[in-house]
């Protein structure tokens, strides 16, 4: 685990944010494989490939939403305070925009599909709920 920590600590900078956001990223993969394996036993047929590619397409959108997240709030600090206002939710938008596109080209490719491109999306949630967890028990920095 200390190897994967600090591979992903080289995608930003090493400090407290970054280790954050490595944490996230860990949690998200967590949570998708425990998505993954529930929903393996729980579909049939060829609806688990739809789910398998639908859940890495939303784990892979998660994934660049966390890193776009922590982009954006690091250049937001360095413009002023209309600038950073305006351009934090300009990003939001896009963000929001591509989730609401892939959900939708989801929802017309097939309903499993769609379930895992949610689950996918959704492990950004968990994962920041989880971060305590994800914290003293993954990466070991709480103890």
């Amino acid at each position: 685990m200390e190897r994967i920590m600090k591979r992903l600590l080289r995608i930003r900078r090493d400090d407290s944010a970054g280790h954050v956001l490595a944490q996230l990223i860990i949690g998200i993969f967590f949570i998708s494989m425990i998505f993954l394996a529930a929903g393996l036993i729980i579909i049939s047929g060829k609806g688990k490939l739809f789910y398998l590619a639908g859940l890495l397409i939303g784990m892979g959108l998660a994934v660049a939403a966390v890193i776009n997240m922590y982009d954006v709030l690091d250049a937001g600090l360095r413009l002023n305070e209309r600038g950073a206002a305006t351009y934090i939710r300009n990003r939001s938008l896009l963000r929001m925009a591509l989730a609401f596109v892939v959900l939708l080209a989801a929802v017309f490719i097939d309903v499993h599909a769609f379930a895992g491109v949610t689950l996918g999306l959704i492990s950004i949630k968990l994962s920041g709920l989880s971060n305590k967890f994800i914290r003293r028990h993954l990466t070991k920095e709480d103890e």
